[in-house]
């Protein structure tokens, strides 16, 4: 699966030139101070599918790193790659930006055969280490989300280039 974080816009139209330009700096500088160049490999985890990916951006100017928060270059970063990888593997798309007590950071949508589909998306980053513990976090955190008809989490890692979209798993009454 390819993923070019420089057609992040064209993917999520409404999601205004500013913001996207934004995250995708912070997700370059997130990867750049990893080590990491354009064109690295991407460890992808749909619902536990596990697939290779090259993940592309616009390379930013790693000099002007010490002028960004670091947890901001993480999370912001991290949500650059994540809404990529939500279209790039579902066709999902940004509606708008959910409020803290959704309990998610995106209220996205879908046309399936079923006819529209919302998803609560929660995002989060780890800059270096594993990322499932996080997941497990996020999942708890986006299954308090209402209204959605799909709950979902993605972390992404920057260490070791790797993304997690996974659903929030219910019980046998929707639940």
């Amino acid at each position: 699966m390819e993923i070019d974080l420089a057609r992040l816009r064209e993917m999520h139209p409404r999601l205004p030139a500013d913001l996207v330009a934004g995250i995708v700096v912070r997700a370059a500088l997130g990867l750049q101070r990893n080590g990491h160049a354009s064109g690295v490999r991407l460890d992808i985890d749909v619902a536990r599918v596990q697939m290779n990916g090259c993940l592309d951006w616009p390379t930013a100017d790693i000099e002007k790193l010490n002028q960004h928060d670091h947890n901001r270059v993480t999370e912001d970063g991290a949500e650059a790659v994540a809404l990529a990888l939500v279209y790039a593997a579902r066709k999902w798309r940004v509606v708008r930006r959910m409020q803290r007590e959704e309990h998610a950071d995106w209220w996205l949508e879908c046309e399936g055969e079923g006819g529209r589909q919302t998803i609560a998306l929660e995002v989060s980053g780890v800059d270096r280490g594993p990322i499932g513990v996080r997941l497990a976090e996020k999942l708890a955190q986006v299954a308090l989300s209402i209204d959605a008809d799909q709950r979902w989490a993605s972390v992404v890692g920057f260490e070791r280039p790797k993304a997690a979209l996974h659903p929030v798993e219910t019980d046998d009454h929707g639940q």
